[in-house]
């Protein structure tokens, strides 16, 4: 005998009325809770396969999506979800320490990987360049170590110029000083005189550097 489930309850639907389709199954009209209709085979409905109209699969991911509401990552405080997709809260809204407002995914904050709005990255780097460079007596050790020549000089030697009565003059900067090497008619006059300075200035000086560092490092 067949059994009529008008008005029974299945999860959030209510059978509302039989309907009529051809073939051995029977379907019934259901009213979902959140108030949309849908059709649903009677066996899905006894079993529990169907359960809503579907809203419930929407439903259940932000169930199960953790909060963040209020956790603290690093330097960010989080204050809500910025979008959600399917359900799923991925996306946060975050107030950094510095007072930026930035959007983090979910994962990127639980895992560690996003810390701060950018700001902690750059401290960091500036902190790497300070330990990168050494300064001796006012004279950067590196810049005149390397004696590689300036993106801005147009004569390509470093330290060399172009006057306007078309010679060359030639400087060194050294222990916070520049001198004044001279001015030449060559050019090769001029960065001779630069590379004399150098050798006479700068090596010295390095040596010496070089000499103390090893005798720190040998304590």
């Amino acid at each position: 005998m067949k059994q009529d489930l008008t008005g029974q309850s299945f999860g959030r639907l209510t059978v509302v009325e039989e309907e009529k389709r051809a073939g051995n199954h029977r379907y019934w009209r259901c009213r979902c809770t959140c108030g949309n209709e849908t059709v649903v085979e009677e066996s899905h409905l006894k079993s529990g396969h169907t359960k809503s109209c579907g809203c419930y699969r929407k439903v259940l991911p932000r169930r199960r999506s953790i909060d963040l509401r209020g956790h603290r990552y690093g330097r960010l405080t989080v204050l809500g979800p910025a979008s959600e997709h399917d359900g799923r809260m991925n996306q946060w809204e975050c107030l950094c320490d510095c007072g930026n407002h930035v959007v983090c995914s979910r994962d990127n904050l639980r895992s560690g990987n996003t810390q701060s709005c950018g700001c902690l990255g750059q401290e960091k780097r500036k902190e790497n360049m300070k330990k990168a460079i050494h300064f001796v007596e006012g004279t950067c050790v590196e810049r005149i170590a390397c004696r590689r020549t300036c993106a801005n000089n147009t004569s390509g030697h470093r330290g060399v110029y172009r006057r306007e009565n078309n010679r060359w003059r030639a400087s060194i900067g050294f222990q916070g000083k520049i001198y004044n090497l001279g001015s030449f008619r060559d050019y090769e006059d001029a960065v001779n005189a630069r590379l004399m300075a150098e050798k006479e200035l700068y090596d010295p000086f390095l040596q010496k550097y070089e000499k103390e560092k090893g005798q720190k490092e040998g304590k």
